[in-house]
């Protein structure tokens, strides 16, 4: 019964996303879709991965969009982008309806785009100056638990920056769950745990550089001085979450399994 109530409730929020996910009916993203996803990213970069999928109720056009932004011809820049970026979206199309085929089999249902390959709670940002790629990886947002905090360091190749000095502040409803000021990653990264959390809201993470170099030498310290990088960090996800998801994933299944049937005919 309670199922029940659930996919009530679903179907409604998405009677309006219908017509939205028939736009990927031939099995791909239109180019409206690739201009949306164009506009949409700045969210993406700021807010994460979670946030995005969460604000934009996982559709198949958020789902797309995010496997793009982390695929390599996200970055291309020639004159045909448009139309690499909508031939590339027919295949995270496809990774979607085989992933979901195979998630109504098990049972399972993994939220995370089938085009991106690190299913992991982390965020990662860059640095003003385009030096440190400041990176945290978090566990669950869960009402009455911990969450553990990793802090890591790397530099544009990848490689871990050592003798980085931060503070860090984590609050969830603008209440401080943790709060710890000249910390120092001798190896580039650190381990960080909250008190236990009052409920499943978005928690925020601030970290902030101040320096490169060892704690008690500050005045030879390199790097950005004092610059603050917010993380926002959601909490797990729920069955209503998932009904919704599950449900928006067989619309896109059925939509294309249509269109290629009116093709036969």
């Amino acid at each position: 019964m309670k199922f029940l109530v659930l996919l009530s409730i679903s179907m409604i929020m998405l009677s309006g996303a219908f017509s939205v996910n028939a736009t990927v009916s031939n099995g791909a993203l239109t180019e409206n879709d690739i201009e949306w996803c164009h506009e949409a990213y700045p969210q993406y970069k700021t807010l994460g991965l979670s946030w995005f999928l969460e604000n934009y109720h996982y559709s198949i056009e958020a789902r797309v969009c995010a496997s793009l932004y982390e695929d390599q011809i996200w970055q291309y820049k020639g004159d045909d982008r448009i139309k690499k970026l909508v031939e590339q979206s027919k295949y995270f199309v496809e990774l979607e309806i085989e992933e979901s085929e195979k998630e109504a089999q098990s049972g399972q249902v993994d939220p995370t785009p089938a085009g991106i390959s690190e299913k992991s709670n982390s965020i990662t940002k860059m640095s003003s100056d385009g030096t440190i790629l400041v990176k945290i990886e978090t566990t669950d947002a869960t009402s009455g638990e911990y969450m553990g905090i990793n802090v890591i360091f790397n530099d544009l190749e990848d490689k871990l920056v050592k003798h980085v000095n931060y503070d860090l502040r984590v609050t969830q409803n603008q209440q401080e769950f943790l709060v710890v000021k000249s910390q120092h990653a001798e190896k580039g990264m650190a381990e960080h745990w909250t008190r236990p959390l009052f409920s499943d809201d978005p928690v925020d993470v601030q970290v902030t550089i101040l320096g490169m170099g060892l704690p008690k030498d500050r005045e030879n310290w390199t790097g950005q001085n004092d610059e603050s990088l917010t993380f926002y960090a959601v909490p797990e996800f729920g069955i209503l979450t998932l009904t919704i998801l599950m449900i928006s994933i067989m619309l896109v299944i059925i939509l294309v399994r249509k269109s290629k049937l009116v093709q036969k005919i």
